[in-house]
């Protein structure tokens, strides 16, 4: 019977060692990605309030873990994190750098830094609204004419933890058009 529960166990720890899955995030009520954990594989919401003391996610990924419920004080992670501490009611996340267009960010829009993340001309991100000057999916711009733009932005929009798009252009690049300047809200 001893040999048996130490099976159990080596199995249980074994599970929770395992890294994340891509695009998965994993929050941990211990140090050292142990205890009980919370999974995500996109925005979530419907965290009650969570004390994280460690988080894993997938390498090359990032995630914004946050405070408020509706993605309100977050911080940026950009890797796993065996020992930390803060109370996590919301996460999503964060856009990559999409390399396949080589366009250069607008001054002030680019690499993660006091709440503005990369997203190949970025996003800014307020309390209410996140701006996205040339959204992307999987590593590219997203297609769209001006008939298919609005429910392509609030695709984008919901699947970057927002409910609407609220302000959309597209934008003509070698004969295809692509979505730009979306604003993403909660309300219009």
């Amino acid at each position: 019977m001893p040999v048996m529960l130490l099976t159990m166990l080596a199995a249980a720890v074994a599970a929770q060692a395992q890294p994340a899955a891509d695009n998965e995030l994993r929050l941990f009520s211990r140090g050292g990605f142990a205890g009980a954990s919370i999974s995500a594989v996109g925005p979530r919401r419907d965290i009650p309030p969570f004390t994280v003391k460690s988080v894993q996610m997938a390498p090359g990924t990032s995630w914004e873990l946050c405070n408020g419920e509706t993605f309100t004080h977050c911080k940026i992670f950009s890797g796993s994190d065996k020992a930390m501490v803060m109370t996590v009611r919301s996460v999503r996340p964060v856009a990559a750098p999409i390399a396949s267009t080589g366009a250069v960010p607008p001054a002030g829009l680019g690499a993660a830094s006091n709440g503005v993340v990369g997203a190949n001309g970025g996003s800014l991100r307020g309390l209410a609204s996140e701006f996205f000057v040339t959204p992307g999916s999987g590593g590219a711009r997203i297609a769209a004419d001006q008939a298919s733009m609005t429910a392509r932005a609030t695709e984008f929009c919901r699947a970057h933890g927002w409910r609407l798009s609220v302000h959309t252009r597209v934008q003509a690049v070698g004969g295809v058009t692509y979505l730009a300047d979306v604003l993403c809200a909660d309300e219009q």
